[in-house]
């Protein structure tokens, strides 16, 4: 009697695995020549690692398990990001700037509605010291490359910023984690249920469903730039201009918006957060953004950004590596 197969986990081998491993060495080698060092994390991590300064989006995610050697209660890392930043405050405390990349699978806790998989193989790369504007369009410029490198063409990415939502959810008596993920259903039906059981205030109730509603582009950003409060129009400002700089040194067949609508996966984020997409991909090939506050909750106050995806998605929407 054959094992029963465990749901959203499978193998791979043959053409796949080697088309994996050649476009994985393909994306290290681009890494390695911009600067960053590789780090490979262990596969399992202790949960409040996993948690620190994620939210509850991360935990949901994270299975936990009993070690039996007696180190505790351990867990199969969910995401990487904040492994590595448990290396950059503590292995690499001494160091003032750093560069880092990664590649390796992450088990989640759930089925991934699209894809039906609970399986990543995670790579991506994490920019420590460098904070505000250089370091976020480093990170963005490198991800472009990464794209391009794949053999996606018409690239575009949108631009966010966390400070938007988090002005506009200010007084209200629901959460952060609460509001992104009822905004990330984009159902304004939804957004206006909530605000009839809500104290906010009626012009930011209009915003937020404009959100819902798909709307958030620079000309929605700068109509309402000085309506929200100070918090809202310095995060509008860093985005757009931000924006304008990555046009300016981003070539052609890549698109650049500012959209205030793009919202985290997971709830490190504290500045600028960004997808990227392609041709013929309907779904964000990646995701990033900065993180600044999840460094300070491992202990060690840096600026921080980043971006990761999954290689096995890019294989399915396929990618394959350009000479």
């Amino acid at each position: 009697m054959s094992p029963r197969p465990i749901v959203g986990l499978s193998d791979a081998f043959g053409v796949r695995a080697a088309t994996l491993r050649q476009l994985q060495r393909a994306l290290q080698d681009l890494y390695g020549q911009a600067g960053y060092e590789e780090v490979i994390p262990p596969v399992v991590e202790r949960p409040e690692t996993l948690n620190a300064g994620a939210g509850r989006f991360l935990a949901d995610q994270t299975l936990v398990f009993s070690d039996p050697a007696d180190a505790g209660l351990l867990a199969l890392r969910s995401d990487m990001t904040p492994q590595i930043a448990r290396i950059a405050a503590t292995h690499l405390q001494h160091c003032d700037t750093l560069r880092l990349h990664y590649s390796g699978t992450v088990v989640q806790a759930r089925v991934d509605g699209r894809t039906g998989s609970r399986q990543q193989w995670q790579t991506g790369i994490e920019c420590m010291g460098i904070a505000g504007l250089e370091g976020d369009m480093e990170v963005l410029q490198l991800a472009v490359r990464s794209l391009a490198l794949a053999g996606f063409s018409e690239s575009l990415l949108q631009v966010g910023h966390m400070g938007l939502i988090r002005a506009l959810i200010e007084g209200s008596q629901h959460d952060l984690e609460h509001w992104v993920e009822l905004l990330n259903h984009r159902s304004p039906d939804d957004v206006r249920a909530m605000l009839a059981n809500d104290r906010l205030d009626e012009d930011r109730g209009h915003l937020l469903v404009d959100l819902a509603s798909g709307l958030g582009d620079e000309a929605w950003l700068q109509k309402h730039r000085k309506s929200v409060s100070p918090m809202f129009a310095a995060a509008v400002d860093e985005l757009l201009q931000l924006v304008a700089a990555l046009r300016g040194h981003i070539g052609r067949g890549v698109e650049v918006v500012a959209e205030a609508a793009v919202l985290p996966r997971f709830l490190y984020h504290s500045g600028m957060v960004f997808q990227g997409f392609a041709s013929g991909a309907a779904q964000p090939l990646l995701h990033g953004g900065r993180y600044d506050a999840m460094m300070a909750s491992h202990g060690r106050d840096m600026p921080a950004t980043g971006f990761s995806f999954d290689l096995w998605r890019w294989l399915d929407a396929g990618a394959e590596v350009k000479a």
